[in-house]
C-alpha cells in the first residue's frame, strides 16, 4: 500500500520495477498487484543474484542495474523497487539525479505514508525525491 500510495504521490503511472535477485513468481505476484492498482508495470528486471547475498551487493552495481533497467523502458516515469535486502536509500539518489525521474524505495515509502498519515512534514535532506519532497 504504501509504495502505491507513493508511486501515485510522485505522478508515476507507469514504471520499471527492480529486484536484487530474479524470482519469476514474486515479480509475476507483484507486477499483478500494480496492474490491478491501475498502473504500468513495463518490466521486472532482476539481478543475477541470490537472496543470501542482497546485503554484498556493492552501491556501484545497483547503480548499473537501475541505469541498465531505465534504459531498457525509457518511457518509464521512475522505478519502483521490491525489496529492501538489498539497496538503501542513500543508494537511489545518485539514479534520481543522473536519469532525472524518481525511485520509490520501499522503506522511503514507509516513512513518507506514516509522516502523511501523521500529518508531520519532516523532509529529509539527500534521502530520495519522495522524503525531499514529501508530496
Amino acid at each position: 500500500m504504501s509504495q502505491s500510495e507513493a508511486l501515485r504521490a510522485l505522478g508515476i503511472k507507469k514504471f520499471v520495477g527492480c529486484t536484487y535477485y530474479r524470482d519469476k513468481k514474486l515479480n509475476d505476484l507483484f507486477t499483478q498487484y500494480f496492474t490491478d492498482s491501475g498502473f504500468e508495470v513495463l518490466g521486472m528486471q532482476g539481478m543475477d543474484t541470490s537472496p543470501g547475498e542482497a546485503d554484498k551487493i556493492s552501491t556501484d552495481t545497483i547503480y548499473q542495474h537501475l541505469k541498465a533497467s531505465f534504459k531498457k523502458f525509457p518511457s518509464a516515469q521512475g522505478i519502483y523497487l521490491l525489496g529492501s535486502g538489498a539497496w538503501q536509500v542513500k543508494d537511489i539518489v545518485a539514479v534520481e539525479e543522473d536519469l532525472d525521474i524518481p525511485v520509490v524505495h520501499p522503506v522511503a515509502a514507509r516513512v513518507w505514508l506514516v509522516q502523511k498519515m501523521l500529518k508531520v512534514r519532516n523532509s529529509i535532506k539527500g534521502a530520495s525525491r519522495l522524503l525531499e519532497e514529501l508530496p
